[in-house]
This record gives C-alpha cells, sequence and structure tokens, in this order.
C-alpha cells in the first residue's frame, strides 16, 4: 500500500529550511525537539530517503529534502487557501439569513438592500418569505426567520423594533370614477363612505388605511395581490389604497389617478426581531443597509 503524505511533517521540513535547525523548528510548532526529529525519521524510513543532514550546528537540507521543500510549498499553500476558504465559506453559510417581508416591502424595495447585502457578503444566499404583516411578526416570533420588515404602524410590543424608512400609501380611481376630477381633499366622511378593493386584514396596507379611516371600511374586492388590487381599481371596480411607490407607473401613463385625501397614509417601515436574541451579523448588515438607504432616498 503507498503509504499517505504526512502533512504536518512536510510542515516540519518547510520550518527546518526556514529556520536551519529543528530545534527552531519544533518550537514554531509547538512540538518537543525530541519529537520533531522522530517525526523526521519516521518520514525518511517511510519514504526511504533523507532529507536532512544533521550536524552539531544544525541541520541542512539534502538534494532530496530541497525537492520536497519546493514541493511541499506550492501544496501547503494550496491547503491553506482552501482551508481558509472553507472557514470564510462556513462563516458566512452559519450567519445566513432568512427574511420574511410583507409585500410593498418585498416587491419594491427589499430587493435593493438584498443586492448590497450580496455585495458585502458575496458567498450569502438570503431566504426571503413574502407574507402579509400579521404573519411576518407570527414569523419571526416562532424562531422560524431571523428578521421582519412590516409596513404598519401597528408594531406587535413584544418584539424589538427599528424604523428603517418610511411609506406612503395613496387612494387610487380609474379616470372614469368621480373622484379621479377631485381637487380638493376627499374628508374622512367622504372616504369612510367609499367601497374599496384592498389587501386582506392582517396586511399593513390595509391596517393602516382602517387606521387613518377610523372605520372598518366597506370592501368590494379582497386580495393578496398588489397588482391584482391595481386591476381592479383600474377595470372601475372601486377605489384601491395601494402604495405610492407600487402605483407610480400606472398613475404616469394615466391608468390611473391619485385622489387627494384629508388623511394621513404615511407609514413606517419596521424591522422586527425577537426580544433579548442578538442579529447575526448578516442581519444587522441588513437592518443598517435599510436604514442607510432610507437616508439617501435609494
Amino acid at each position: 500500500m503507498t503509504p499517505e503524505v504526512d502533512v504536518q511533517t512536510l510542515r516540519l521540513l518547510l520550518a527546518v529550511a526556514e529556520h536551519g535547525s529543528i530545534g527552531a523548528a519544533a518550537r514554531e510548532l509547538e512540538l518537543s525537539q525530541p519529537a520533531a526529529s522522530a517525526r523526521l525519521r519516521e518520514f525518511e524510513a517511510r519514504w526511504r530517503i533523507a532529507v536532512l543532514d544533521r550536524s552539531p550546528g544544525g541541520s541542512r537540507l539534502t538534494e532530496d529534502g530541497e525537492a520536497v521543500v519546493s514541493w511541499a510549498r506550492t501544496l501547503l499553500h494550496e491547503l491553506d487557501t482552501v482551508r481558509s476558504s472553507l472557514l470564510a465559506l462556513g462563516e458566512e453559510r452559519r450567519s445566513g439569513v432568512a427574511v420574511a417581508a410583507s409585500l410593498t416591502v418585498a416587491d419594491l424595495i427589499l430587493p435593493r438592500w438584498l443586492a448590497e447585502l450580496r455585495a458585502r457578503r458575496p458567498h450569502l444566499s438570503p431566504r426571503l418569505h413574502v407574507v402579509n404583516s400579521d404573519t411576518v411578526a407570527a414569523m419571526v416570533r416562532a424562531d422560524e426567520v431571523d428578521l421582519g420588515f412590516v409596513e404598519t404602524t401597528d408594531v406587535p410590543g413584544d418584539l424589538a423594533r427599528q424604523v428603517v424608512g418610511h411609506d406612503s400609501l395613496a387612494v387610487v380611481v380609474a379616470p372614469a370614477h368621480p373622484w379621479a376630477r377631485r381637487r380638493t381633499p376627499l374628508t374622512r366622511e367622504e372616504l369612510q363612505a367609499g367601497s374599496y378593493v384592498l389587501r386582506e386584514p392582517g396586511s399593513g396596507t390595509r391596517s393602516t388605511f382602517e387606521a387613518a379611516l377610523r372605520k372598518q371600511p366597506h370592501v368590494v374586492l379582497e386580495a393578496s395581490s398588489t397588482s391584482a388590487l391595481l386591476g381592479a381599481a383600474a377595470a372601475g371596480v372601486g377605489p384601491a389604497v395601494v402604495s405610492r411607490r407600487a402605483v407610480a407607473a400606472e398613475v404616469e401613463q394615466g391608468r390611473l389617478v391619485v385622489v387627494p385625501t384629508a388623511l394621513d397614509l404615511q407609514r413606517p417601515l419596521t424591522a422586527v426581531w425577537r426580544r433579548h436574541r442578538r442579529l447575526s451579523d448578516a442581519a444587522s448588515d441588513l437592518v443598517l443597509i435599510a436604514t442607510e438607504a432610507s437616508r439617501t432616498g435609494a
């Protein structure tokens, strides 16, 4: 059977070549000199070559020893590269981040944040769950994700939180709708009398609008998709309430009209995580990226 290459002895032999003595090499590798000498002699016996000329003044590489050291330098460099890469990769995997985000954040904002996170941590593979704000909170609470992003004014008090930005809702209608011609803001009472296409209960959009309206709205169509709401509003089913970011293209193209209202429809974008739990480095980076992006308007 062909003997295996002893990597530790190669490291020892390389140290002897660099320091000129077995004793100095042994100290560098935290070995006793007798143990180092025995290891080198066993290596020579195993491979049936002499790698050192030993003398009272020190140890000198033989011609065979020079060849072995030359090969060892290349091999050990590659092994160290592989080892460092594996450690870095393993650390990135351990610091991976599972994120739950409500629809507006996930569709319109989070992709830019995740792209920046990937730029800073190329080996990271975040996992994203797109759900409504209530479900985000539930997933964080159940430890199913490391971090959540919600778009509601009603953040559960049992979760740690940090506001990372703000968003604003808009009431939009088809150009033929009577409200499309309004120049003065609709009052709360006028809005309370409307019939709407809205997100499902538990969404941040729905809860923000209900809080501003101070009344349960009359809903003629309920959908978990922003695109479905916009399509329904454009078709004349009723006014829709969506993020201004989500409706910008439809308004610019003239398919929908933003209705002025007297309501405060601004809402915070909030990162949430379990109390008394330290965020991983990757999750902390994502919160920082979100905060920085909001400050710069990105």
